[in-house]
């Protein structure tokens, strides 16, 4: 299966769960369900930190959000701040 590299992230809003994902190399956004499916079928993502270039793994998350649960995803956890999802650039610019 393939490797990805996750550049960006989208919300719909700054306290809302990422939508969508930026691809190294790729033109426009992936939504998370393809990212889930990706992952589901083999394929792994990660990030980078622009600091330290340790990479964090990507991996699927059910976030529980007002009385419903979200299917998202979520960095590995590690003492890096900079490779989170969480923290990495918009990438609305990008959306095809």
């Amino acid at each position: 299966m393939a490797t990805y590299q996750i550049t960006c992230a989208d919300r719909l809003d700054a306290h809302e769960h990422i939508t969508h994902v930026g691809i190294n190399g790729q033109h426009g956004t992936w939504t998370v369900d393809y990212v889930r499916r990706l992952i589901s079928q083999g394929s792994t993502f990660f990030t980078i930190s622009p600091s330290t270039h340790q990479r964090a793994a990507v991996l699927v998350s059910d976030a529980r959000h007002v009385e419903r649960t979200v299917e998202t995803l979520t960095s590995a956890p590690d003492a890096i701040q900079d490779n989170n999802l969480d923290n990495l650039r918009t990438c609305s610019y990008m959306r095809s």
